[in-house]
């Protein structure tokens, strides 16, 4: 039987990539609300990070081995990311997010009170550089084994210095909204895929090429 191609084949790509996010989003929900969604929701986007970075990550090895992407295959791997990174992304995520607030709270503090343009502009660059922190956090969490503090230096450093990305980023995720409230059945079917899947294409590019700085002394 010939192979399929032209908008044959993408149509076949295009329906297996919906398959494999529908899938994720499904076992994103579940295990959400297994951690009772205050704890449940970022095991779960790590999870679901982890699982799409492994396929691009599959994409650029050159034994054509990877793991399939049958339901049971992809349950048993977020399961075990999951509840292996549970008590620890919990914790990272949720200092970055206290964060962020912290930062909310004293630009309103400002805006209310004190009436400084200084403390706003220290501020906004503050709360920008912790935005771009919680950006890269899934995947520096997905691709490396560090120790808990290190986990924030290192989002950090790749956010600022691979500020391009970053800002691919942005505009990457604004497009996915568009998209979204053009096609709302996206929505159910694989909202949190389709967003991180951009988030993460992106952060690992820095990731590859702050690598290749380190190891090659390439810029």
């Amino acid at each position: 039987m010939e192979a399929p191609h032209g908008i044959i084949k993408a149509t076949f790509s295009l329906g297996s990539i919906l398959l494999v996010g529908t899938k994720l989003q499904l076992l994103f929900i579940v295990y959400m609300l297994r951690g009772g969604v205050i704890l449940g929701i970022l095991p779960a986007l790590a999870s679901t990070t982890k699982l799409i970075l492994r396929r691009l990550q599959d994409k650029n090895r050159n034994d054509g081995i990877s793991p399939p992407d049958t339901f049971s295959q992809l349950h048993r791997e977020f399961k075990t990311f999951y509840w292996d990174s549970f008590w620890e992304i919990n914790g990272i995520g949720w200092i970055g997010l206290a964060l962020i607030g912290l930062l909310l709270l004293d630009l309103s503090v400002n805006r209310t009170f004190i009436h400084s343009l200084v403390v706003q502009y220290i501020l906004v660059v503050l709360l920008i550089l912790a935005l771009s922190y919680l950006m890269y956090l899934f995947t520096i969490y997905a691709r490396y084994q560090l120790r808990f503090w290190q986990y924030f230096r290192q989002a950090f450093i790749i956010s600022v210095a691979r500020f391009s990305n970053t800002l691919a980023t942005i505009l990457a995720t604004f497009l996915v909204g568009v998209l979204i409230t053009s096609i709302p059945v996206l929505a159910f079917l694989v909202l949190v895929p389709l967003y991180l899947t951009p988030i993460v294409w992106f952060t690992y590019q820095s990731c590859i090429h702050i690598e290749a700085v380190i190891h090659n002394g390439v810029v």
